[in-house]
């Protein structure tokens, strides 16, 4: 799974909740341009940890080895 498919959808939860959190009684003094800004800021930064906390692609893994490379090994009494 490409991480694009899932920071994305990180990205637009994130905004959604942060429009409903700015949105509410308690925050009516801060202005439009400041919300706006504040869940840009809030979508960016999660699409840039989210990022980084999901590693490596999982469809880029090692395949498995042909052989058993364990018994192969010289001196092991065969």
């Amino acid at each position: 799974m490409k991480k694009s498919k899932i920071i994305v959808p990180i990205m637009v939860v994130v905004a959604v909740l942060a429009t409903i959190m700015l949105n509410s009684d308690e925050y009516n003094e801060v202005t439009i341009i400041n919300r706006i800004l504040i869940i840009a800021g809030a979508a960016i930064i999660s699409s840039v940890i989210g990022y980084f906390l999901l590693g490596v692609d999982v469809d880029k893994v090692d395949p498995k080895p042909p052989t058993n490379t364990y018994n192969n090994k010289k001196g092991n009494g065969k």
